[in-house]
């Protein structure tokens, strides 16, 4: 029998000034978790993100969340054995022996994967829809439950219609309606279950960008032709900025909140380099060395203002990711029927036909009546420093307790939203 795997995630980013407070101290005194599993599941997501993108069509943006793709195949990695365990273990730098470790590890990065305050949402849900005739084994349900805040909903898949209307109705609730239908009854028919993994952020800039100054300005490609125009929007603050010669690019932070816990970064390849020139750099660059650039940036330059432009955009993405762990990350006996071992799922044979996932992001500075002067004004200002994404960038959505990319994408084909 197969199961099919759907992944699922909403972004908007946009709204007006943050006014609280309620967390920031609770994150600067959090227990450290930026080494050990979080690193792992950072590099995954690096990979992830640049495989998926090389498998679109050409210049096309997309936008994915590459730690619930982790969480999704971590809880399936449980219920395997043999090949079928081995391949997915090495793509998520997992092992064996280390198990328990890796349990605990990811239940104490989840705890930091909910917030809910005044200016910044973020939630997750991860469930496994189940045919009520063919439930998973106890010991999975548990440990799924207990380490991966898995649900399993029993329904019956003989009445599709209403399977498929009570996923939708979850997948819809959790990200607040703007994911409202993920499957229909078609996907029930021979299938056992069906696994899903969704989340959910809203954020409000720390500092908002002022509407009125954003205007309508010419985006190039990696060589500097122009491509089009975007409406870009405009900020002056004291942002995190560096230029990482390693990586060939120069990075920006945007902040959410008050609470210092999510921030955008955006990567901007150096003129002449490409973002995927720019993303194998992260084979020589570790990941927890990039946000220390970042950190040490802020201390020494926390005066510095800089000019930011950034497109105002909105980007869906339908994703199938199953050509992309078979072809590329290696991850093959999962999808075959003949070759899938999860016996410590199900005692009925089972196999992944597919793992789908479904992303939205919004970016923009509705709702921002913030004091400020036009970006012509600013221009030719000595001594700030300007940071204007107007060619191919990369764009990521971090959680700085644990240094988790929740989401991430590339923009690479403007267009005025």
């Amino acid at each position: 029998m197969q199961f099919i795997v759907f992944i699922v995630s909403c972004v908007a980013l946009c709204y007006g000034k943050s006014l609280d407070t309620s967390v920031a101290d609770a994150a600067s005194n959090a227990t450290v978790l930026h080494s050990g599993l979080s690193e792992k599941i950072g590099n995954f997501s690096i990979e992830v993100l640049f495989h998926t993108s090389k498998t679109l069509q050409d210049g096309e943006n997309f936008i994915m969340s590459p730690i619930t793709v982790w969480s999704v195949l971590s809880v399936i990695a449980e219920g395997a054995s043999g090949t079928t365990r081995k391949e997915i273990n090495n793509l998520l730098r997992l092992s064996v022996r280390n198990r328990d470790a890796t349990r605990i590890g990811f239940r104490n990065i989840t705890q930091w994967l909910q917030v809910n305050t005044n200016t910044v949402q973020l939630a997750k849900i991860n469930a496994i829809f189940v045919d009520k005739d063919r439930l998973p084994l106890q010991d999975f349900q548990e440990i799924a439950k207990y380490y991966y805040q898995t649900e399993t909903v029993p329904l019956d898949f003989k009445d599709s219609e209403k399977a498929a209307s009570v996923l939708n109705g979850a997948i819809s609730n959790i990200t607040h309606g703007k994911i409202p239908h993920m499957v229909d009854a078609s996907y029930f028919q021979g299938t056992q279950m069906v696994s899903t993994s969704a989340l959910y952020f809203k954020g409000q800039w720390t500092v908002p960008f002022n509407s009125s100054s954003t205007t309508k300005m010419p985006f190039y490609d990696t060589h500097g032709q122009k491509m089009g125009e975007v409406n870009m929007m405009y900020n002056r603050y004291t942002y995190p900025f560096s230029n990482i010669k390693a990586l060939q690019a120069r990075v920006i932070e945007l902040p959410y909140g008050s609470e210092n816990r999510l921030s955008m970064i955006i990567m901007l390849p150096n003129p002449g380099v490409s973002l995927e020139d720019m993303f194998a750099n992260f084979k020589t660059v570790n990941l927890d060395t990039f946000f220390e650039e970042l950190r040490l940036s802020k201390e020494e330059y926390s005066d510095d203002e800089v000019d930011c432009f950034i497109p105002r955009f909105k980007i869906k993405s339908d994703l199938d990711l199953t050509n992309v762990l078979k072809n590329r990350l290696g991850v093959v006996d999962l999808f075959e029927p003949s070759k899938a071992q999860l016996p410590f799922l199900s005692r009925t044979p089972l196999y992944v036909s597919k793992i789908v996932h479904k992303a939205e992001i919004e970016v923009t500075e509705e709702g921002t009546e913030a004091a400020g002067v036009t970006a012509a004004e600013f221009s030719n200002r000595i001594g700030v420093v300007q940071f204007q994404a107007n060619r191919p960038f990369t764009y990521m959505i971090i959680e700085k307790v644990t240094n988790s990319i929740v989401f991430g994408g590339f923009y690479k084909t403007p267009s005025l939203y």
